[in-house]
């Protein structure tokens, strides 16, 4: 372990202050902000678009979960990429791309066809039986997988970035202080898309997201690098020539070992990481399906929570699509608050109880933290099911603790691959698991939509199965 203590010890010499790595943080945390604002903007203005076209819930569905069939089928090329390519190049291209893809949405939305099936009806029956039926949806499913795909650079590229410019000992915070962005951009979303539909309708409300977007790019090309400049980079860069022996340790006690350089500079040595992983021992071990099925859960609640939470409050309570946003808003900032306080509190534990690195000490307090992440949100939506109430606010509140305890899982699964697969393989184990979590929260997605359209709008029933997938998971 020699060359890890020489790796220790280059990376203490590196280290930078605020001052240094201040302006590329704030740089993350607002591209962050940004990806969260434009993709849930669409859960908004669904509402409106859907009026104006007559989409049933099921195509609304399609609609919101097409994006994470984008997202999930980029994912891992994304790593791959961020791995070959300067981090910087790779950021500015995706934010480009899903900027088009929202500046595009209401273009691709206005080839929707709208036909009525009353046309042989006489007046009479028209006021009663007319039903309309919108085709022509694939330029618009499209065009938002399209962002989804673009929208799956930003987590590689923010992880390879702040890789190269945080010190050792600010990593986690700096990693909080980016992911707050996203919850800042879903609060965002909810708060200022409806003043700008009412202002710019909601076409508008794309062209304006799109442009700012674009917008952004000029700062980030401007003042973002791929790494530190000067001795700190040197000193950075001779670390990043340094073999490091790294171990998959698995439920059982038992190692797989890959030894590769961390520095990679063309597309084949980035490929050579994928075949030098220990992929027999990460897809074997108990460790891995078990984190595979509580992200999966995690994302069945998630997705529908982003995508079809303002739509609950216009269907349920006919309210309109500021009142329906606003309500949307508590629980994105309970499972902010929820989500720090489960990792600091998580850590404290740990701290006291784990010194020594006991294995099954951290397995066991990240069991309980995400079997509260699961039962906890359970809880709630089955009250949620059993009654829904006739207050709005109530339903809120039940919302709120739902999506809330649902944050514990930053102290579960989320941080379960840096423990079991170490530095080297950390982020190959959670890509495993993030795409069939992202297949199954987008099939969710899809499948409330045919729910509502199958029973007439019964949300009891959409909540229900959300907790049972909870449950099981």
């Amino acid at each position: 372990m020699e060359d890890s203590l020489l790796l220790q010890e280059a990376s203490d010499a590196a280290e930078m202050s605020i001052s240094d790595y201040g302006p590329i943080l704030a740089l993350c945390w607002f591209v962050a902000l940004l990806s969260a604002l434009d993709r849930v903007a669409m859960s908004v203005a669904i509402i409106p678009l859907s009026n104006e076209f007559h989409l049933t819930d099921t195509v609304k569905g399609e609609i919101s979960s097409v994006f994470s069939v984008g997202y999930g089928l980029g994912i891992i090329p994304a790593g791959l990429l961020v791995s070959a390519v300067s981090p910087r190049l790779v950021m500015a291209c995706g934010v480009l791309l899903w900027s088009l893809a929202t500046f595009g949405t209401p273009i691709a939305a206005n080839m929707i066809h709208i036909y009525q099936n009353g046309d042989s009806m006489t007046n009479e029956e028209l006021t009663t039986a007319i039903v309309y039926i919108a085709e022509n949806t694939a330029p618009l499913l499209l065009i938002r997988s399209v962002m989804g795909a673009a929208e799956s650079v930003v987590l590689p590229t923010i992880q390879r970035i702040l890789s190269n410019w945080i010190p050792a000992s600010k990593k986690s915070l700096s990693i909080a202080t980016v992911f707050s962005g996203f919850q800042i951009g879903t609060v965002c979303a909810y708060t200022l898309s409806p003043v700008v539909m009412d202002g710019f309708g909601w076409r508008g409300l794309f062209y304006i997201y799109g442009m700012v977007g674009a917008l952004w790019l000029i700062p980030w090309w401007l003042f973002a690098k791929d790494e530190p400049d000067s001795a700190i980079k040197e000193t950075k860069t001779e670390c990043a020539h340094l073999v490091v022996e790294q171990r998959l340790i698995d439920e059982n006690g038992e190692e797989a070992v890959g030894v590769m350089s961390s520095q990679l500079t063309s597309w084949q040595e980035a490929t050579n990481v994928f075949k030098d992983a220990p992929w027999k021992a990460l897809l074997t071990s108990k460790a891995t399906w078990a984190v595979t099925i509580a992200h999966a859960a995690n994302n069945w609640g998630l997705y529908n929570n982003l995508s079809w939470t303002p739509t609950f409050y216009a269907e349920q309570y006919g309210l309109n699509v500021k009142e329906s946003a606003l309500l949307s808003v508590l629980p994105s900032v309970a499972g902010a608050i929820s989500g720090l306080l489960a990792g600091y509190t998580a850590d404290t534990i740990l701290d006291k109880v784990a010194k020594d690195g006991n294995v099954d000490t951290r397995t066991l307090v990240r069991k309980i933290f995400q079997s509260l992440a699961l039962l906890g949100p359970a809880v709630c939506l089955l009250t949620l099911a059993s009654d829904i109430p006739e207050n709005p606010a109530r339903a809120q509140l039940l919302l709120t603790g739902a999506v809330g305890l649902q944050a514990f899982n930053a102290a579960g699964y989320s941080s379960a691959p840096q423990e079991k697969a170490g530095d080297q393989w950390s982020g190959l184990l959670y890509s495993i698991t993030t795409l069939p979590g992202v297949v199954f929260g987008s099939i969710g997605v899809y499948i409330t939509g045919q729910i509502l359209d199958a029973t007439g709008q019964n949300w009891s029933g959409v909540y229900a199965l959300n907790a049972v997938v909870d449950i099981v998971g």
